[in-house]
This record gives structure tokens, C-alpha cells and sequence, in this order.
């Protein structure tokens, strides 16, 4: 196999697999007839920076765009806020994990064409997971819950659309209907 076809197959491969999506994990309690419920409150303890030494994953204003995003989500679904009767609470987590991950530099020798040598590697890097949930308010059990891997380590510019996306996406699982829409039409879980 010459060089360039390998080196070409090496950085398409590459390239796929680090191109994977997130994909969204959720549950709910099958139990529930989410049309049932009509307000929410907002849980604000979720507004509380957690992770003081990660700034630019968990900050005050990044914690406000999730709310804002929830509650927006939360009222396309027929939910109107009521902080004295709420039936749903709503909320959300950002975890951080740190991983090490190790590496394998392998230099090609042109002349030869065999590996000339191989040195190892650690990168530490942190990885963000937004968990959006609705519980009931008065039993305070979680009905349905969401997560995604995510990056909120964005630009403020682009902040904003990302967060409001991720949660759209998250919500894409609620299983209530849609303000303006066929109940039978969301009865796809």
C-alpha cells in the first residue's frame, strides 16, 4: 500500500469517527398523562453555580440561558408558570466529568516505511452532559428526564442559539403535546 492511500484512509477514518452525534437519553414514567398537568415553577436551586472550578462550563449567566430555554420549552408545551399552584416543577443539571484519554504519536519513517517510533500521550479534557427534568411538584418524583453530551464552552455570541437548540432537542421527548397540535399525532413513545 503506498503512503498518500494510506495516510488518505487513516484521516477518513479518523474523521468519521470523530464526527459522532450526541444523542439524547431520556425516560419518562409511562404511566403519566403529561396533558394532565398545566403549570410549572421553575426549580431555583438549578441557578446555582455548582462546579466554582469550572467557570467557563458553569457560570451564573450560562445557568440563566438553560432556564430561559426550559421555561420557553416548557410554555411551546402547554405549561403556563405559576409560582403559587404548580403542578410540575422543572429543572436542570450540567455535570462535568474529567477524562484522560491516551494517545499514540507514531512517527513513519519515509525511507523504510515502518514505524520509527511511538510515543505515548495523556490529554485531560472535561466533558459537559446538560440534564433537563420535570417532576411532579407535590410528590416531588421525577416524570420525565433528558440528557445530551454538550460543549457549553462557547463563544457568548453563540451561546444563546446553542443552548436554546440543545434544549429543544431535549424536549423533543416530552411526551405532551404541542401547543396547536393533534394529541395523536405526539403519541410516537
Amino acid at each position: 500500500m503506498k503512503t498518500p492511500q494510506f495516510t488518505f484512509m487513516f484521516l477518513f477514518l479518523l474523521l468519521i469517527n470523530c464526527a459522532a452525534t450526541s444523542d439524547v437519553v431520556y425516560d419518562y414514567n409511562l404511566d403519566v398523562d403529561f396533558n394532565q398537568y398545566n403549570t410549572y415553577v421553575l426549580c431555583t436551586e438549578d441557578f446555582t453555580v455548582e462546579h466554582i472550578d469550572n467557570p467557563k462550563l458553569d457560570n451564573e449567566n450560562i445557568r440563566h440561558l438553560i432556564g430561559d430555554a426550559v421555561a420557553l420549552e416548557m410554555e411551546n408545551k402547554a405549561h403556563q408558570t405559576n409560582d403559587f399552584e404548580p403542578q410540575l416543577q422543572a429543572g436542570f443539571r450540567i455535570l462535568i466529568s474529567e477524562k484522560t484519554v491516551t494517545f499514540q504519536n507514531c512517527e513513519h519513517s519515509k525511507d523504510l516505511e515502518y514505524w520509527e517510533s511511538c510515543k505515548i500521550e495523556e490529554q485531560t479534557y472535561e466533558q459537559e452532559t446538560l440534564v433537563v427534568y420535570v417532576a411532579d411538584f407535590k410528590t416531588n418524583k421525577v416524570l420525565w428526564h433528558a440528557s445530551i453530551i454538550c460543549n457549553l464552552s462557547k463563544s457568548k455570541k453563540r451561546l444563546t442559539p446553542y443552548i436554546n437548540e440543545l434544549v429543544k432537542e431535549l424536549f423533543a421527548t416530552y411526551p405532551k403535546t404541542e401547543v396547536g397540535q393533534n394529541p395523536e399525532d405526539s403519541k410516537t413513545f
